[in-house]
């Protein structure tokens, strides 16, 4: 088939994180194709995994991805700036995405050049002349990474092709495989590498694959099959049983909540005890495909998340609404750079997923609503800022933005030397939000870039250890047993509960005030959980999808811009790429997903 490509531009220098022992960095060998051979050596077997691992960059926070699989949800709405490409896909215009479905071509295409090399490491490497117990570490790792390339093409086309062979040639015929068959193939290659995979990662090795990652995607497989065409009976309890496991054997695994969430997604914490896996990303321009310092973040496969959810801040003129005056703030390090691309849905976020501000941390540890003076970039503090009609801002001192989550006094306005804007969403707003200007999410931001328009080289963190928790409970409500399912999002609302400057009491009565029953769990309120504990993490696409709430979520929340009228239920799952349509010349035509024909 000629989609599953033995080409394959591989960088044996990207260091290959596991626990097994192995060289850190590898010497570099530029390959074009894939031989038998190749994967029965320790090189050639090492080599094949750290490609699948590196290929996870263009992908992953990267533009036109970010916006697919965030974008048209009840969560995101089209910014100022979105891309062309991808904005019928944010709206669902249907006659327009139904021949434009090449945009998934890079996720299809990855993901079975990936799946090949796994089969190639499988096939051969099972006999490779290295020690036994490396060996079983290197074959564990690429039944994950074969695992996690069906789990994700399987939870966003549905059936697709399975295959568990080394292809050294194209095929001109192919054709998907059976629901169940594909749901299967992923459980054994999950469980089969939770086996064998290590506890934890080694020294010095960051955030790979281990035991509990795959036992964290098994468990979430299991969940998916349950609401699946293809569940089995035992799948919900499969799914909770597996999740509750890895919370409830944390210390093994070095895994635990960090005590409040706003320091979840602080720099420096990307390797932390919170965090299953990561896609690393590098400053080395040799091995990171990275744009040089201030080249403006040119290459597909950078980590752009610090851009995507970032308003236009720059443009807000002293005298706004009012035309007239110079920039409050200007472009730099720390605000970061506005692509403008995804905006919050103001009027869910604040009326439903984050109502619940005054007890709840997890508003603040996500958006950012403040800006400070900074007349030039990197201001010195102290120093003269801007002059608005309420006074002259002090930079790094003086708020010059605040996007404000309730309506504010005439009086508060007039006492604020800065410019308030108040969500467009909230009756009686005078200075609104826009789709240039809105609460930014904070959860990406990178101070070390070399550059205010550079891309990111933290770690992407794919897998948290809360999420399991959130796993957990889906599980345990479709099982009916709604009390477990309380009592595990409970966990994550006492942790919310935490706020910076807090007394004893405070707390207290913070965590009292979080706490839910059984009576309150539904599938919705578990949606809105996902949205406080992990919005803009790139799952609310599949979330949607999973518990089949896409279309009815979309027409209630998502109202501005089109998208409401668009979704239709087809819309869960995404379409096969034309171009493996197109390909398929032997035997029957690949059938593309109902309704984008």
């Amino acid at each position: 088939m000629k989609h599953i490509q033995v080409k394959y531009a591989l960088l044996l220098c990207i260091v290959l994180a596991t626990a097994f022992g192995c060289k850190k960095l590898l010497q570099e060998q530029p390959r074009t194709s894939f031989a038998p051979s190749f994967f029965s050596t320790a090189d050639g077997i090492q080599g094949g995994i750290a490609g699948i691992y590196q290929s996870f960059r263009g992908q992953w926070a990267t533009q036109i991805w970010t916006q697919l699989f965030n974008g048209g949800t009840d969560e995101a709405l089209l910014g100022g700036s979105v891309d062309g490409s991808a904005q019928s896909w944010m709206v669902y215009n249907n006659p327009v995405i139904k021949s434009n479905t090449e945009n998934y071509a890079g996720f299809w295409n990855t993901l079975f050049i990936d799946i090949n090399t796994a089969n190639g490491v499988l096939q051969y490497g099972a006999t490779a002349d290295i020690p036994a117990a490396t060996r079983t570490q290197l074959l564990a790792q690429a039944k994950f990474l074969r695992g996690f390339c069906y789990y994700y093409l399987v939870t966003t086309f549905g059936a697709v092709p399975l295959h568990t062979t080394f292809n050294t040639s194209p095929s001109a015929a192919d054709a998907p495989a059976p629901l169940a068959d594909l749901y299967a193939q992923i459980i054994k290659d999950l469980t089969e590498s939770a086996a064998d995979l290590p506890n934890v990662p080694a020294a010095g090795m960051g955030k790979p694959a281990t035991k509990p990652t795959a036992l964290f995607l098994l468990s979430k497989t299991y969940l998916w099959r349950g609401w699946s065409a293809a569940a089995q009976a035992t799948d919900f309890q499969q799914a909770y049983t597996i999740a509750k496991s890895v919370i409830d054997a944390k210390a093994t695994y070095n895994l635990d909540l960090l005590p409040y969430f706003g320091n979840v997604f602080r720099e420096g914490n990307e390797y932390g005890p919170e965090v299953l896996m990561v896609i690393d990303h590098t400053k080395d321009l040799k091995f990171g495909q990275n744009s040089a310092v201030g080249a403006g973040a040119v290459n597909g496969n950078e980590n752009k998340s610090n851009f995507f959810w970032r308003p236009n801040y720059p443009t807000l003129l002293a005298n706004y609404p009012a035309a007239g005056g110079a920039a409050v703030t200007v472009r730099d390090i720390e605000n970061g750079r506005p692509f403008v691309r995804l905006r919050p849905n103001l009027k869910y976020v604040l009326d439903v997923a984050f109502a619940n501000r005054a007890t709840d941390s997890r508003y603040d540890g996500t958006f950012q609503t403040v800006w400070l003076s900074n007349s030039i970039p990197e201001s010195v503090k102290g120093s003269t800022g801007v002059t608005t009609p309420r006074g002259t801002l002090i930079n790094q001192v003086d708020t010059a933005i605040w996007m404000a989550d309730r309506v504010v006094s005439a009086a508060e306005r007039a006492a604020f030397k800065g410019i308030i804007l108040e969500a467009e969403s909230l009756p009686g707003a005078t200075v609104k939000t826009t789709v240039a200007l809105f609460p930014s999410v904070r959860k990406f931001d990178d101070s070390t870039r070399g550059h205010m328009n550079d891309y990111s080289d933290r770690p992407y963190i794919l897998f948290r250890f809360a999420e399991l928790y959130l796993i957990a409970a889906e599980a345990y409500l479709k099982d009916g047993k709604p009390a477990e399912a309380a009592a595990m999002i409970n966990v994550l609302r006492t942790r919310a509960a935490l706020k910076p400057g807090q007394t004893a009491g405070q707390l207290a009565a913070n965590i009292a005030a979080q706490q839910i029953t059984a009576g309150q769990v539904t599938i919705d309120f578990i949606l809105e959980e996902r949205s406080r504990e992990l919005f803009a993490e790139d799952t609310r696409w599949w979330d949607l999808s999973r518990t089949q709430k896409l279309v009815e979520r979309v027409k209630l929340y998502n109202t501005d811009n089109g998208a409401a009228a668009g979704v239709q239920s087809f819309n869960m799952l995404r379409p096969i790429p034309q171009s493996q349509i197109d390909l398929v010349t032997e035997g029957p035509k690949y059938p593309q997903n109902p309704g984008y024909q």
